[in-house]
Order: structure tokens, then sequence, then C-alpha cells
């Protein structure tokens, strides 16, 4: 009977293919918006993660946090100020399975180690964030940082840094020129390419784009005059994480003994990925919803054409009756028609909303993310709001006198 069931809703969707498509509009388009807008959204999150995450996980990042009593909350939420030495560094030495140790002197949730500094170009004076080389510093104007800049004091600026801390849009104003960094003299060689923050949802840049550059050996010079709020510990891959950290801690705590507290691992990095994860997600869900309301609109679309079937087809429905089909048959077989209808609908949907991520990932240069659980969801909604807005036009079909429908 099931097999029969299938078989007469499939010739009759086929019987009125332009009307079933045109019902299918706006279960397509309120499907492919969602998956659009859930796709856009999931790239973002996961951009915007992978920029807060470490550039290693094997890199343990050790802080000092005072030991409080526990009745002063507040205070036991922060971390006393304590700044590492180079001693420290050296005790740390000792630590098996590890294969580097450097002090870190960045705040914030960057995965870059970075460091604060002032500069000055005659009355205008600013501030910025300035990491070591690295290589391809992706210059727009000037000249990257060569070997032979090695023992130099060189320096790349950042286009903000160049707009916000010195005053000028133009790098032909300051290529080639000497500004003051830290109290130092750094030849300007370069400057990175501006930051676009139009057009909405586009993301043309990585974190690199926010930083200066100087050589290493003028990055270390600077870390000189600044505190040491962290120490970094490279790790090798399989050591016992805990016990590195519960070693080094021994190791320090002899080495400051009037100390009250503990060397810990920092994990505010993770605390605040969640919070934005967290956010992010919100955000998406809430677009989605608001995406979502085209769904009703295609319900009640969907609703309206299966009472249009009712009305013409009542004599077909008294006749099986009459031939001995139970009210519950007719009912499925509504429910079923319904059901093909969204279900149809919202896998091509599913479809659309793919090809318009991808269009807008090629054109904003974002990631678009089509999940497997994304693409499950919508073709459960599809299929449950055929079920929904048809339930009552397939109630209406099933409670037809089968007399009065035959000779009507």
């Amino acid at each position: 009977m099931f097999k029969n069931l299938i078989l007469s809703t499939f010739l009759s969707l086929r019987a009125h293919k332009l009307r079933v498509f045109l019902t299918m509009v706006g279960i397509i388009i309120g499907i492919a918006a969602v998956v659009t807008v859930s796709a856009i959204g999931e790239g973002m999150k996961q951009s915007s993660l992978k920029m807060m995450e470490s550039t290693n996980s094997n890199v343990i990042k050790l802080i000092f946090r005072e030991e409080v009593g526990e009745d002063d909350d507040e205070v036991a939420q922060n971390y006393e100020p304590f700044n590492f030495t180079r001693n420290d560094l050296k005790q740390l030495q000792q630590l098996e399975n590890v294969k580097g140790i450097a002090g870190s002197y960045g705040y914030g949730m960057s995965s870059i180690e970075t460091i604060s500094a002032n500069i000055q170009y005659f009355t205008s004076s600013g501030g910025t964030e300035i990491v070591a080389n690295q290589g391809d510093n992706k210059v727009a104007y000037g000249r990257d940082i060569t070997p032979a800049d090695v023992n130099e004091n060189v320096i790349i600026l950042a286009h903000d840094t160049l707009q916000y801390s010195l005053g000028t849009k133009n790098p032909a104003n300051i290529v080639g020129r000497a500004i003051d960094v830290d109290g130092e003299k750094f030849l300007v060689i370069g400057v990175k390419k501006e930051i676009d923050f139009e057009g909405g949802i586009s993301t043309t840049f990585d974190e690199n784009d926010f930083y200066s550059v100087v050589p290493k050996k003028a990055y270390n010079q600077l870390t000189k005059s600044k505190p040491m709020n962290a120490i970094k510990i490279t790790i090798q891959d399989g050591a016992d994480r805990e016990s590195i950290i519960m070693q080094a801690n021994d190791l320090l705590k002899e080495a400051h003994p009037d100390l009250i507290g503990e060397f810990e691992e920092d994990k505010s990095n993770e605390q605040m990925r969640q919070e934005v994860e967290k956010m992010i997600q919100q955000v998406v869900i809430g677009l989605v919803m608001i995406t979502a309301i085209s769904l009703l609109v295609g319900g009640i679309g969907v609703m309206n054409i299966m009472y249009v079937s009712v009305t013409e087809r009542k004599r077909e429905i008294g006749i099986r009756r009459a031939i001995g089909a139970r009210p519950s048959n007719i009912l499925l077989q509504f429910l079923m028609e319904a059901a093909f209808i969204t279900l149809i609908g919202g896998l091509i949907g599913i479809l659309l909303g793919w090809l318009i991520a991808q269009g807008l990932s090629s054109v904003f240069e974002i990631e678009a993310i089509v999940s497997l659980k994304m693409t499950l969801i919508s073709a459960s909604v599809s299929t449950a709001i055929g079920l929904v807005f048809g339930i009552i036009p397939a109630f209406n079909a099933a409670k037809i006198d089968p007399i009065k429908a035959i000779y009507q």
C-alpha cells in the first residue's frame, strides 16, 4: 500500500508540474537564504577563531597568578602584575622535553609575539605594535627587509600606524625618513598595504597587516626596555604538558621565594575564544531566524495550493473512498504530497544557497562553509514545513463525504 501511495503522489505532482514548481519557489528562496547566511556566518566564525588560535599547540604561555583570599572573588579573577627576568629564562633551561624558551612582552589575544612601542615623527606621535621580521612582509610602498638590514635599525610601518599615529595617508611623505621608536632612530624603508574595511563582510587582510616590522636584532634590543609579562615554552611533540608546567612552577618559585602564588598556564585566550565563538554564533542564529521568516511565506503557499488540490480532486477522493480507501489513506497521501513538494524545494534551495555562498566567498574573499549538519537540518525543516502546513488541507480531504464528492 505504501508503494502505491508514493506512486500516486508522484503521478499527482507530475500532472501539475508548473503549479508545483511555483509552490516550491517560496521554500527554495527561504532555504537558500538560510543556507547562505549560515555558510557565511560559519566561515566568518572559523576565520575569526583561526586568527585567535595559537600558531603552535605545543606552546605553553606561563604567567604568575597571585594567591588571594577566597572571599575576594573580584581580585581573584585578576593577575597580579609580575615581570619575569632574564634569569628566569635561564632557570627554565633546565626543563626536559623543551624545544625553546622565550620571553613574552605583549598583551591581548594575538597569536604573534609583539611589543608595544611609542613612535614620533617631528610633532606627530603615537603608538604601534611591532613584530620581528619573518620575511615576506607584503610591502605596498618602498621595499622589504633584506639580509643586509640584519644589523640596521630599519622599520616597515603598518598603514594604520602611518595614518593614525603619524597623521599622514601618503607613504611617500615618510618612506626614506627617520622616525623615533622608543628613543631610538629607525629608518622607514616601507609601508604595508592599507586595510580595506569597506564592502560589508569583506575581510581582505590578515593579522600581520596590523603590525610594524623591524629586524630581529633590533626587535631584541627594543624588548630590553619592556616588561616581560609571560614566558613562552615550546615543548616537544608528545611531551607531558602538565608535568612541564609543574616543573616550571617549582623552578620559578625557588627563584622567587617571597612570592605568594603560582606560575601557571595562561588560559585567558581560550576563554576569550569561547566568548567570541559564542557571540558570533548568536549573531548567526539571529540572522538565520530573520531569513527563516521567508519559510513561513513559503509554507502558507504550500497550504494554499493543497487547498486548491483538495477542491479539484473531490471526485477522485470520493471514488477512492467508495472502493475501500480509508480516511487515513487520503490523509497520508495529501501529507506526502505536501512533504514531497517542500522536500524537493528544500534540496533545490540547499544547492542554490551553496552556490550563492560560494559566489559571495569568491567576491569578498571569505570562506563559506556549508556543513553536513546544516544540510540535514535544512532538508528536515523543509519537510517539516510540508507536514505542518499540509496537515489541515489533508484533514479536510480525509473528512470529505464520499457520496457527495462523487455526485458533486
